[in-house]
């Protein structure tokens, strides 16, 4: 019996980002469900976003695959660290760090520095900040058919950026079994900072797609979740 996938978003986005995955793998037997970050509000924080992550995987009854998109890799492995809800850990274009590295710190270290900070603005003094629509199409979802991206872009919100700095206190990939989903297409996390992370897992895969993969190849996507979840 398949185990339960529990998928963590990125910045700028929440639950809703999973629907179409969340759909693909229940058509293949595979229980899945997404959890709205802390990170969403000004009050949000990793660590609040980790404890939100655990609760969640504790409600499950049972070890579960744990996804996390982007940013939702530093969620990922706080939330695992120690914990015996996870049986697997699957990185979607996300941050997989080492002690002292976080979001903003990894992202310095891209070799393809992206665009994608042009397109953020601040909400007044901070911490929260939109994306502009533009560039969600441009550089996160340049791939993304242009009608999937009119339907998703009005549900994508705010972000606190101060969660890009904090750095994650304990390291659940070196706990459990993992695989990294290296996006080839990606202008956010560069191929090549994705695969020096991705040094790091137990496998990695390729899949041809931006950093959005969950919109433009939410299928794809799904088989690759789905055989962690078999395993």
């Amino acid at each position: 019996m398949a185990k339960p996938v529990l998928l963590v978003h990125g910045a700028f986005l929440g639950a809703w980002a999973w629907q179409e995955v969340i759909e693909a793998l229940e058509a293949q037997g595979v229980e899945a469900s997404a959890v709205d970050l802390t990170c969403r509000t000004p009050e949000g924080s990793l660590a609040g976003d980790a404890t939100l992550v655990r609760g969640a995987l504790a409600s499950l009854g049972q070890p579960a695959v744990l996804v996390g998109q982007s940013y939702g890799g530093m969620v990922i492995t706080e939330a695992s660290a120690g914990n015996d809800d996870v049986a697997h850990l699957v990185y979607v274009c996300a941050a997989l760090p080492v002690e002292g590295e976080h979001v903003g710190s990894l992202l310095a270290t891209d070799p393809h520095p992206t665009t994608l900070g042009e397109g953020i603005r601040m909400i007044g003094e901070g911490p929260m900040a939109t994306l502009d629509p533009e560039t969600a199409r441009s550089v996160p979802g340049h791939d993304v058919p242009e009608a999937v991206m009119d339907e998703k872009l009005p549900l994508t919100g705010e972000h606190n950026m101060a969660v890009f700095e904090q750095e994650a206190t304990g390291f659940g990939w070196r706990e459990h079994p993992s695989t990294y989903v290296v996006t080839t297409q990606d202008t956010v996390f560069s191929p090549d900072l994705q695969r020096t992370m991705a040094a790091r897992a137990t496998r990695s895969v390729d899949i041809a797609t931006s950093h959005f993969p969950m919109f433009s190849r939410p299928a794809e996507l799904a088989a690759i979740i789905a055989e962690a979840a078999a395993d």
